[in-house]
């Protein structure tokens, strides 16, 4: 049978052979008269950094998601649209849709459709003039949802249990500059799970935390990471997933066979192997060009999944939108007393762990701040029982404060406010200015998940910038205020508050989230490390990425 196979397959092999050899020839000639078809329809190559990427995928009684990505993009050159990986080819380009917001203008991009540039995914594409507003503006966001089926599998790990696992999209690094500053993934439980003691967290990666969210009745996992490098989440190491009893489900899959077929792959190479190599040799400079043109941009990913409400809660404090934000405990001790100093109903009198206080005022403007102001004791030093009460009471207030509003849609809104915290600082025209706005402003910068790292990138370089009147000229005198010792005070501060103001504030944190949010607990007899969760799309995650 080998031999009767052999003379079509060589006769075969020689004509692909020649055809590549052409084919490679001609293209060749046409680039060395500089008429290369290539070079004529390639654009310049874009490039692009990603501030935040979100997802949100909802699990659906069908074993299907409904995905919603957000992400926001800036420093964009030569951007033409964004390819979004998805996890299985079983998505439904039906339901996809889009749209993009430059300078709070929405605008519809040209079309969506299938991408040319990935295996599983669509492609958002932008019209010329949306480009030219892009490329002119600081940023844009990109919206997208479409709805994926197939997607809830059998828990082999744990009887009678389903779950949903998700890589998030990534860019070429070629083409993303930086790391992806913040990535948000929320996997939110199908309707009518609600006892979360039956949810299964991933063994890999459990989520940072577990709420109820009362727009849309459900329960929701999330993962928030910063500095995010693209080529880890597509080596999987951002995986995320849940698992829950399958009774919440109508459909649900059992995961796919491996098969086995590198065996009869390599046996086939190796008798091939003599004409392979000639082929590859040939095929070698289409490859490279067709290469460099597929590879024309990188692939977005930012999800966020848009949860029906009544908007965002706009009244917050500064310290309860630190909660919404779910900025470390230790900050936001550090926040209240920051507060209370200001309004001078504290004083600090040493800032060596523990910190000492001294007490000016009974009654704060708030109850968290009258429970802060009783939990110094006579000494100054503030007790650890009475400072995780006070926290744990202020989550549970702006929890009941949150009921009906949109937690992501308050989330943006109170980000939106440091933004330009930060922003009115940074366009002082004199150093009084920025010193003026730092004072101001410096309890809503504080809410930057980065904040000494901001002050460090974004302040201390301002004295550089500044115009200083010359001393002895026409304008003001030299001002005294030394703007880089000022902001490098505030961060010195913010760490011996965070660090110091009682012996083991990281485990009055760990205290208050086994009060607020206690790790699920599986039925399922698991250890408490937690339970698995079978992975929900196979390979088909590891195919996300890519493209344009």
């Amino acid at each position: 049978m080998v031999s009767a196979m052999e003379r079509p397959l060589r006769f075969l092999t020689v004509n692909v052979i020649l055809l590549l050899l052409i084919s490679s020839m001609a293209l060749g000639a046409l680039g060395v008269i500089d008429r290369s078809p290539v070079g004529e329809v390639r654009a310049a190559d874009p490039s692009f950094s990603v501030a935040r990427e979100e997802v949100n995928v909802t699990v659906l009684r069908d074993g299907s998601v409904d995905i919603d990505y957000y992400f926001l993009f800036t420093n964009v050159d030569s951007l033409d649209g964004v390819d979004i990986g998805l996890p299985n080819y079983h998505y439904d380009p039906s339901t996809a849709t889009s749209k993009v917001i430059v300078n709070n203008v929405e605008y519809a991009p040209s079309q969506i459709h299938e991408s040319p540039y990935i295996d599983l995914g669509m492609a958002v594409e932008f019209s010329s003039s949306l480009q030219t507003i892009i490329e002119n503006a600081p940023g844009f966001e990109l919206f997208f949802h479409i709805n994926n089926p197939h997607m809830v599998y059998e828990n082999a790990l744990a009887n009678d249990t389903v779950g949903v696992s998700f890589r998030p999209t990534w860019f070429d690094t070629d083409f993303q500059v930086g790391a992806t500053n913040v990535l948000v993934q929320r996997l939110i439980f199908p309707e009518g799970f609600v006892n979360d003691s039956l949810a299964l967290w991933y063994e890999s990666n459990p989520w940072d935390q577990i709420y109820w969210d009362n727009a849309t009745l459900r329960h929701v996992a999330m993962w928030t990471d910063s500095n995010v490098d693209p080529n880890d989440v597509a080596a999987g190491n951002y995986d995320v997933g849940i698992g829950f009893p399958k009774e919440f489900v109508d459909q649900y899959f059992l995961p796919e066979p491996e098969t086995n077929i590198f065996g009869d792959i390599w046996t086939l190479i190796s008798l091939l192997l003599p004409l392979i190599l000639v082929a590859l040799f040939a095929a070698l400079f289409i490859g490279v060009n067709i290469s460099v043109a597929r590879k024309r941009r990188g692939d977005y990913y930012e999800p966020q999944m848009n949860v029906v409400g009544a908007g965002p809660r706009r009244d917050l404090t500064v310290v309860e939108a630190a909660i919404v934000l779910e900025r470390p405990l230790e900050m936001v001790s550090t926040m209240i007393l920051f507060g209370l100093i200001k309004k001078g109903k504290v004083r600090v009198l040493s800032d060596l762990a523990p910190m000492r206080l001294q007490k000016l005022a009974d009654v704060g403007d708030h109850q968290y701040e009258t429970d802060y102001l009783n939990s110094i004791g006579p000494d100054g030093t503030v007790s650890g029982p009475q400072l995780k009460e006070t926290l744990t009471d202020l989550i549970t207030a702006t929890l009941v404060k949150m009921m009906g509003f949109e937690q992501f849609a308050t989330q943006m809104y109170y980000e939106s406010i440091c933004d330009r915290a930060w922003e009115q600082v940074k366009a002082a025209g004199t150093p009084d200015d920025a010193a003026f706005q730092l004072e101001k402003n410096n309890e809503w910068m504080m809410l930057d998940r980065d904040y000494p790292g901001r002050m460090q990138r974004d302040i201390l370089v301002l004295p550089l910038f500044i115009h200083r009147p010359i001393p002895g000229g026409a304008g003001p005198s030299l001002p005294n205020v030394d703007l880089g010792k000022m902001a490098n005070d505030y961060v010195s501060n913010v760490r011996n508050a965070a660090n110091n103001l009682v012996n083991d504030m990281r485990g009055i944190s760990n205290d208050v989230v086994k009060v607020t949010n206690p790790a699920p607990v599986s039925n399922s007899g698991h250890v408490s490390s937690g339970s698995h969760c079978a992975c929900a799309c196979a390979c088909a995650c590891a195919c996300a990425g890519g493209g344009r």
